[in-house]
């Protein structure tokens, strides 16, 4: 697995389907979802990896969260020539979710 953190430059998430329809010896179902991510951190070349078939909860969703400045870390699992996103971590916002948790249940 590699590891790769630093400041989001510009992140895209396309929706890809392997194939149209069923073919014989197909590894995979032709109606797995599957995302292509192009993203960018600071001071490193652009990257483009995929999420699927079966991500963890709410992967994709974290990645559309991740806004432009975000220090973000992100872990790929190399398979051959192809790479998966296994994980991707916002750490500027989990810094905001810790700092918010302290209020949280309080009242004025």
């Amino acid at each position: 697995m590699a590891v790769s953190t630093g400041a989001l430059v510009f992140v895209t998430i396309d929706y890809v389907r392997s194939a149209r329809y069923r073919t014989r010896h197909q590894t995979e179902s032709h109606r797995t979802r599957r995302y292509r991510v192009r993203y960018q951190l600071e001071g490193q070349p652009t990257h483009e990896a995929m999420v699927g078939p079966n991500p963890r909860q709410y992967l994709v969703a974290h990645i559309r969260e991740s806004q432009h400045g975000d220090i973000v870390e992100v872990t790929l699992a190399e398979d051959g020539s192809d790479s998966d996103i296994v994980d991707w971590a916002n750490i500027t916002r989990e810094r905001l979710m810790e700092d918010f948790d302290e209020t949280w249940g309080e009242s004025d």
